[in-house]
């Protein structure tokens, strides 16, 4: 209002003076409101910002966008997200099967660049009574790895575990089998929160942890700290209640009890971003929307990820029917900076059999990385035969935002 009014008067002296610059200044000040007030726009420029993705996602090369594929891990089942190692090796994060859901196998792997199937089930550590996994992250120092993960969670009536009360900070040992009660470290970012789901942008010094929010669940919610700050915070005992399976070796004890757990206090910290949007909504009216499958920060972008299997949406591989899969990008004020778009060739099954993925079109989206400059996405693809329809794990390379 200040510099509208001053502006008004500016004009009134012009066109007592010089008539002519008067109906310039008019001219120059009419046909720029429009921009000054998309700039101003807090939603982030108005109809005419450009969201389009710059990812290359909507095209497909396999010669450049086939990272890694076909890789068989410990069990017969899909992975849940992946992260990188400096040496060139893939870390995967895999739920067990059958009796064994309350517990999760973290594989190293060579990458496969080829089409025939990679059997990865050496390099393991079992993680047990932790979360679902759902979002993980691998700190290197030094020659050690450290698994990031969410702990302390609960059983539910099935026997998998959801509902992590702090983040656990796992030393990886090959051939070892670790309890939620047994990490090297706890973070905890407050007692009203659960489902914690990390991820470590190293590059930036970036740590964030993706929450449920306790008063709306249909928000996403992410918390960033700079992750030197968050890895020498003080120590404080907190009291967290989870089923008692960890402490009875009994998985499906539903159980609860309150545990005192030693942990870094985030609460103490000043993040630095607090990011949240609705779950549905941020895409076009009338869109669908799929599972969420990971999320992932780099710089000052936050990289959300959702999609389902043809076999997952209808029930049966014997069908016509396609897989789905879409990236949305956010920055730290929740506001879209590339809009939701789909990964166009996970719905072209002409295209996921001429790369020796999948011959039925089943292909789930399970986890997003962005790592080093490049946006790398998992699937878990199904019906390498027509025959064959177990999972194997499968990574493609594509670009971060240049936005």
């Amino acid at each position: 209002m200040i510099l509208r009014y001053k502006n008004y008067k500016m004009m009134n002296r012009l066109k007592n003076i010089y008539p002519v610059v008067w109906i310039s200044c008019c001219l120059f000040l009419f046909s720029n409101c429009g921009k000054s007030e998309g700039i101003d726009d807090p939603n982030g420029g108005g109809q005419d910002k450009d969201v389009q993705s710059t990812t290359g996602i909507k095209d497909f090369n396999a010669a450049t966008n086939v990272y890694s594929r076909n890789t068989f891990l410990l069990d017969n089942n899909a992975m849940q997200g992946f992260n990188f190692d400096s040496d060139g090796s893939i870390w995967y994060t895999q739920s067990a099967e059958g009796g064994n859901k309350h517990q999760v196998n973290l594989v190293k792997s060579s990458r496969n660049t080829g089409t025939s199937i990679l059997m990865s089930n050496t390099d393991v550590m079992r993680l047990q009574y932790f979360g679902h996994a759902t979002n993980t992250a691998i700190e290197e120092v030094g020659s050690d790895r450290y698994l990031w993960i969410g702990a302390y969670a609960s059983a539910n009536a099935e026997g998998a575990y959801w509902g992590d009360k702090v983040i656990g900070r796992v030393k990886y040992v090959k051939g070892t089998t670790v309890k939620t009660n047994e990490c090297e470290e706890y973070y905890y970012i407050g007692s009203s929160f659960s489902e914690l789901h990390p991820s470590i942008d190293a590059d930036h010094d970036q740590l964030t942890i993706n929450y449920n929010d306790p008063a709306n669940s249909q928000f996403r919610c992410f918390v960033v700290y700079k992750l030197s700050d968050a890895k020498k915070a003080n120590m404080t005992n907190v009291s967290v209640t989870c089923t008692d399976g960890f402490e009875t070796n009994n998985p499906a004890s539903t159980a609860s009890k309150a545990y005192t757990v030693y942990c870094r206090d985030l609460t103490t910290l000043t993040p630095v971003a607090r990011v949240k949007f609705r779950k549905t909504g941020y895409g076009p009216a009338g869109a669908t929307y799929y599972d969420w499958q990971g999320y992932d920060v780099y710089a000052n972008r936050l990289y959300y990820f959702e999609g389902q299997s043809n076999y997952n949406l209808v029930g049966s591989f014997y069908t016509d029917d396609v897989s789905q899969s879409f990236v949305t990008v956010f920055d730290f004020q929740g506001n879209i900076v590339e809009e939701r778009t789909r990964v166009e060739f996970v719905s072209n099954r002409t295209i996921l059999s001429d790369i020796g993925v999948t011959k039925l079109g089943a292909m789930e989206s399970e986890g997003i990385k962005a790592y080093k400059g490049n946006l790398y996405l998992g699937y878990t693809a199904r019906g390498i035969t027509q025959e064959d329809t177990k999972h194997y794990q499968n990574i493609f390379k594509f670009n971060v935002s240049t936005k």
